[in-house]
């Protein structure tokens, strides 16, 4: 019988393979995401992140399977080195429900990965998520709005574009 990683297994980092797939197993069957969960730590590369797209992609029809595991995620926010994942948990982190700390906590993670990624994607999703946590807390507007500006002065297109899509809600938050 397959399992999960079984369908999970490839060689492309950049194909998603059969995350899809699983993403209907889980939504059919529950019990199946912890399992999907912990392969965010597998010791391949491509399972884990297609485990990370999977349970992002789960997560945002059932939050709650993610925030039942919201300790997890933050104990690790300096474990995850591999940009496939690391882009997949700063969106998930903007799904969790966080105490002040914890918002604290993610928030000052996404700056590092912001700063230290050579990851366009990694950087999109860390401005997204850190703009989302802005638009709850709007006292954090002005440092994500500088940091989102500081982000586009040298920034790839993907960037500059997102940058000018999160200065706009700004703008209309104000």
């Amino acid at each position: 019988m397959l399992t999960i990683y079984d369908l999970l297994k490839g060689n492309d980092l950049r194909s998603i393979g059969k995350s899809n797939e699983v993403v209907n197993l889980v939504t059919s069957d529950p019990e199946l995401f912890e399992e999907v969960f912990n392969g965010i730590f597998n010791e391949d590369k491509v399972i884990r992140a297609r485990c990370a797209d999977a349970v992002e992609k789960v997560s945002r029809k059932f939050p709650e399977y993610i925030q039942k595991r919201k300790s997890v995620i933050l104990k690790n926010l300096e474990v995850y080195n591999q940009k496939e994942v690391i882009w997949h948990i700063a969106s998930m982190l903007g799904v969790l429900k966080l105490t002040p700390k914890e918002n604290k906590a993610a928030t000052e993670q996404l700056y590092k990965w912001l700063e230290s990624s050579d990851s366009i994607i990694v950087k999109v999703m860390c401005m997204q998520t850190l703009s989302d946590f802005a638009m709850r807390d709007k006292k954090l507007i002005k440092s994500v709005r500088d940091e989102i500006e500081k982000q586009m002065i040298n920034g790839a297109p993907a960037i500059k574009a997102r940058g000018r899509h999160i200065l706009k809600a700004f703008e209309k938050a104000q």
